[in-house]
């Protein structure tokens, strides 16, 4: 039986290929790293909430409970 898709693994995947071009274009000259982190920061907070919302509905929807 195939597993139900879970965005949380899309989306850490997906921020750790992020990090890793940042990092890439920091050590190339190219992006201030920390300064690119401080200000964007929040995207993660803004981003979690989303993905909890997503799965409490998904969880709502096919009638199971955490």
């Amino acid at each position: 039986m195939a597993q139900p898709f879970k965005p949380e693994s899309l989306v850490l995947g997906v921020a750790l290929i992020a990090l890793g071009v940042l990092w890439t274009l920091s050590n190339m000259g190219s992006v201030d790293l920390l300064g690119t982190l401080r200000r964007w920061w929040p995207a993660t907070l803004v981003l979690w909430g989303f993905l909890e919302l997503y799965r409490s509905y998904a969880d709502a929807r096919t009638g199971r409970s955490q």
